[in-house]
């Protein structure tokens, strides 16, 4: 330990230093490359500016933390020196996006009220509407401009076009644009005050060039990286528990067979070289050969492979970004090899055993499992949108990582007897528990400890799920939850988010309805804009509950319609468009497709009827649940 602690160096260096020394090809005496273990770029614009705006006005600005590469210097033919940014990448992010970049920070707040009000009284426009074209105009030509340079623009007379013709809004073919543009250049005090402004912006490039930053290189043993990394960040813009894995799992290395996986990595290793940044491993595996013969961290493994389930499956998981490391990989594995989410650092000892190929092989066997059975309920989606995801990422997690332990050993991923008994078991139990879990809200919150418990004890293949009597009660009790949140004024929209239980419940309750339907519309039983007109300015109604939604393959007649569909059908009768037998045929029709029979529509539409009619459509549509279902409901217990 005392070794260490002469194993840091203080240096200097202004910032065109280290953005040379970041870049491609360097032209000094120093190369910063990025160590394979580093995280994303987090840093919001807004951030970045911060910092900016720091070096600006000559506040501190940090320090980066780099490791000199000794032994790739001594190797290497070009005479450089070679360092590993180990802390302080979002703040060299932000400084090279800047240098890169710069008019693209500069913003309305930028330009002084004082430099406005003269421009405004040189143009002979001095109201406040003019000044805020004005302060427009400036910011859109500044960030117009691809640098600070004359050959791009950078010249007082053209700010002048601009000026004339966004704010007067005068044509570039008119006399009165030509006799002011002439007259505003020989005017020496406005060419003075456009000219010292354009010098004052460009003048800052050189300010923030020429800022120092500490530069701390530490020179001790390369092995104590990842700790180093992992305690610098621990302050600052958090790491993702995933993160920390990064650097604490560098060392354990396999081989990748899945080109999708080693693809995912790549990408997001490619998010970073897109921002000009150098990697240590693009140079150690510049092309797509070297790169499936490599070998890969756990994190990297884990990351590529969460990626690509994401992908694969987009019923079951959120969409995944490109850099930032998708959680599913992380919790899948742990999940699936027995250890709580909170032992996850353990998993690279768990994993030494086990083959990375024929494992990667059972996760995704084990996912298309509960993606099959789950699929007919899940695809249809409402007519325009895409399909919601419904649960949570860790109780999808809970069900694959529950399928893979009844098929697959967890010490040597061998099949275990009777996993295909158990599976259709699972199969069964799992469609009545998901549709439980999510109308429970079981799984609000982190859920690392449920998980663990759901496959620990096979809740989902031991543990029957409700009956039909208990079924009556788990959906009387989730209806009396959710009434108040449908209570709309007037002013409701037309239909509640479709990632609400309400519409999974709809799709087991009409599932039969839809079978071959890959889209749904859906459809108030009493119209919306009917129930508007009965209500008060003050009134509230439970419009959008579920008593009174039905999902429909097609919407025909009903997608516009304002009154309910006896009244419909009547008014078709009576104007001659359909015979009596055509609108008996068409009643019993409506009846089955809303699952609402004519004698239940509310007559006359008060609060209080249809408040009424939403209860005893509800009992309808618990009945037809049950109905539906009955095959997957275990017996009610003898009394």
């Amino acid at each position: 330990m005392p070794a260490f602690r002469t194993a840091v160096d203080i240096d200097i260096w202004p910032v065109s230093k280290l953005m040379d020394a970041v870049s491609t090809n360097p032209a000094g005496s120093n190369r910063v490359t990025i160590p394979e273990y580093q995280r994303r770029l987090v840093w919001s614009q807004a951030t970045r500016k911060e910092l900016i705006e720091s070096i600006k006005r000559g506040f501190p600005f940090g320090s980066i933390l780099v490791y000199e590469d000794i032994s790739r210097g001594q190797s290497a033919s070009d005479g450089k020196r070679y360092y590993n940014l180990i802390d302080g990448l979002q703040r060299t992010q932000a400084l090279k996006s800047y240098v890169e970049h710069q008019n693209g920070y500069f913003t309305r707040s930028d330009l002084e009220d004082e430099f406005v009000d003269a421009i405004a009284a040189h143009l002979g426009k001095a109201n406040d509407e003019y000044k805020d074209r004005i302060r427009q105009t400036i910011v859109d030509w500044v960030k117009g401009k691809r640098s600070y340079d004359a050959r791009d623009g950078w010249r007082t007379e053209n700010l002048v076009e601009a000026l004339i013709g966004s704010v007067l809004k005068y044509s570039p073919d008119s006399s009165l644009f030509r006799d002011l543009y002439f007259e505003l250049n020989r005017n020496d005090e406005f060419t003075r005050l456009v000219g010292g402004f354009l010098d004052e912006v460009s003048g800052e490039i050189k300010l923030i060039l020429d800022a120092k930053i500490p530069v701390l290189i530490f020179s001790g043993p390369s092995s104590e990286l990842p700790t180093v990394f992992e305690l610098l960040n621990s302050k600052g813009t958090a790491l993702s528990r995933y993160e920390i894995y990064a650097a604490q799992w560098i060392d354990e290395r396999r081989r990748i067979a899945n080109p999708e996986v080693i693809s995912a990595i790549w990408k997001k290793n490619e998010a970073l070289e897109e921002e000009g940044f150098t990697l240590d491993v693009s140079e150690e595996a510049p092309d797509e050969a070297s790169r499936r013969n490599r070998e890969y961290s756990l994190f990297d493994y884990l990351f590529g492979l969460g990626q690509v389930l994401c992908g694969k499956y987009p019923l079951l998981f959120k969409p995944a970004k490109e850099d930032r490391p998708s959680s599913v990989g992380f919790n899948l594995m742990t999940a699936c090899v027995g250890l709580h989410v909170s032992d996850m650092a353990e998993l690279p000892r768990r994993a030494e055993g086990l083959d990375l190929t024929t494992f990667e092989g059972c996760i995704l066997e084990s996912t298309t499992f509960v993606n099959r059975f789950l699929k007919p309920l899940l695809s249809a989606k409402q007519t325009g949108r895409k399909s919601p995801i419904y649960h949570s990422e860790l109780m999808i997690v809970a069900m694959i990582a529950t399928a893979f332990q009844v098929r697959f050993s967890t010490s040597d991923l061998s099949d275990n007897p009777n996993w295909r008994a158990d599976r259709r078991k699972l199969k069964r139990q799992m469609l009545m528990h998901y549709l439980y879990d999510i109308l429970h809200d079981d799984w609000r919150g982190s859920g690392d400890s449920k998980l663990h418990d759901t496959v620990r004890t096979m809740r989902y293949l031991e543990q029957a799920p409700p009956s039909a009597t208990r079924w009556g009660q788990v959906l009387d009790d989730w209806y009396a939850s959710t009434q108040k949140e449908h209570v709309h004024s007037r002013e409701a929209r037309r239909h509640i988010r479709d990632s609400r239980p309400e519409y999974l419940l709809l799709k087991f309750i009409f599932s039969r309805r839809m079978e071959s339907a890959k889209t749904y519309h859906v459809e108030h039983v009493i119209p919306v804009s009917l129930l508007q007109s009965q209500m008060g300015e003050s009134d509230e109604w439970p419009i959008n509950t579920i008593g009174n939604l039905a999902l429909l393959d097609q919407a025909g007649a009903l997608r516009n319609n304002v009154q309910t569909y006896d009244v419909m059908l009547h008014d078709q009768r009576r104007r001659g468009e359909i015979t009596a037998e055509e609108q008996t045929q068409q009643q019993i029709n409506y009846e089955k497709r809303l699952i609402c029979p004519v004698s239940l529509l509310p007559s006359p539409l008060t609060k209080r009827s249809f408040e009424r009619f939403l209860e005893e459509r509800f009992e309808l549509l618990k009945r037809e649940f049950i109905r539906v279902w009955r095959d997957y409901i275990p017996q009610d217990p003898p009394a």
